[in-house]
């Protein structure tokens, strides 16, 4: 078997959200969202889907993907984790979003092919599931007032999440801002006093805020028992972001910004954090994901993947879930989750805080490739996210 082609699909999904900057008006989540298919076909009449969803990064992602097709055009599509680094190792530049988010879309393509050709689901490749199911939780909770975050946290668990994740901090105006701190805490509180103790409460601050206000919340918010505080520092300090840690009654995540096992070990190394989220889909594929999970397992550490992509980004990240030792809980996100079927077919469903691993040959789901070839695309719009004084406070 030969790989004949690549093609690629982008188009743009609703996200039914408007909205701002609660101190400026600014626009910070845009109203459509743009994904990016890869289809990779085979003399063999076999073709494997992949996911290269990277948001703004979209266009070069797509560029990246064709130019690498002399790459794989002529090679055999099995030999999954040789192909993908053989790609890598002839490049000269070695990380960043923009090649693990394309080499990701061809390494969940080559899964997908070797799971049809072989008949078998992904992780049986990968080594025998571990589990059966994935505890998922909803992100898209709201944090601007109690009686929001209620609705949202009350909503994701009837639609059978096991957890809601919202920004904290969001309304703060300068960087030690503790009427911000106090507002978040009052929606945590009635988010835990509306759902009960048994319904997760995730915090993602998105490596914005201080340290120090950072740790403020996780005190102030350490009684009603969040799950985690996701990247409370900026990316680039280990030591940063093992200060916290120390200091935090609050369990720490981060991950989704870093994409190499380099660029994740010395968070490792340090146990710098308690649970690790890398995104499949921009950490160069579920090879790099699984080898990650194992180098996490060493130290203890959880796995919490991030996912703020498409259908097949989700199917490639429930299947390296199932073999993690160490997995903890995935990110979803209900309002995409729901529209899942209008692009791909799949057999998912979310019920009592889980979603089922799918059986199904390769990872899982068929394209709805004359669907998808009709939609239309449109770039998505850069944040405006500052401080009442106009400096940049987020992201």
């Amino acid at each position: 078997m030969k790989i004949t082609d690549i093609k690629t699909f982008k188009f743009s999904v609703p996200t039914g959200q408007d909205v701002r900057d609660p101190a400026t008006g600014h626009l910070i989540c845009s109203t459509s969202k743009p994904w990016l298919f890869a289809k990779i076909e085979t003399d063999a009449g076999i073709s494997g889907w992949g996911e290269g969803t990277g948001e703004w990064l979209v266009p070069s992602v797509e560029a990246t993907l064709h130019e690498w097709k002399g790459l794989l055009i002529g090679r055999d599509p099995l030999p999954v984790a040789a192909l993908s680094e053989d790609i890598t190792n002839r490049i000269p530049w070695k990380g960043g979003p923009v090649f693990g988010t394309a080499l990701a879309a061809i390494n969940m393509a080559l899964y997908d092919i070797a799971g049809k050709a072989w008949s078998v689901p992904v992780h049986t490749i990968l080594g025998g599931a571990r589990r059966e199911r994935v505890r998922v939780y909803s992100n898209g909770g709201a944090y601007g007032a109690p009686e929001t975050a209620v609705e949202s946290a009350r909503a994701a668990a009837q639609r059978g999440y096991a957890g809601i994740k919202g920004n904290p901090l969001e309304t703060r105006t300068w960087p030690m801002d503790c009427e911000a701190v106090d507002l978040t805490v009052a929606c945590i509180r009635a988010v835990r006093e509306e759902v009960g103790p048994e319904f997760d409460i995730l915090l993602d601050a998105h490596g914005s805020p201080t340290p120090e206000l950072s740790i403020s919340l996780a005190r102030d918010a350490a009684p009603y028992r969040p799950l985690f505080i996701e990247e409370p520092v900026k990316v680039g300090s280990v030591d940063a972001l093992a200060a916290v840690t120390r200091q935090s009654p609050v369990p720490v995540a981060t991950g989704e910004k870093l994409f190499t096992p380099g660029d994740f070990k010395p968070l490792i190394d340090a146990r710098a954090c308690a649970i690790l989220q890398p995104d499949v889909t921009h950490c160069f594929g579920i090879t790099t994901l699984v080898e990650i999970a194992r180098m996490a397992e060493r130290q203890q550490m959880m796995m919490a993947p991030h996912n703020a992509c498409g259908p097949i980004g989700h199917a490639a990240s429930l299947q390296a879930d199932a073999v993690m030792s160490n997995f903890l809980i995935q990110e979803t996100c209900a309002d995409w989750f729901e529209i899942f079927d209008r692009y791909v077919d799949h057999d998912w469903v979310v019920q009592g805080g889980y979603t089922n691993v799918s059986r199904r040959p390769g990872l899982g789901l068929e394209v709805k490739e004359v669907d998808i070839a009709s939609l239309k695309y449109e770039p998505m719009p850069y944040r405006e996210y500052r401080h009442a004084d106009g400096s940049w406070k987020g992201w």
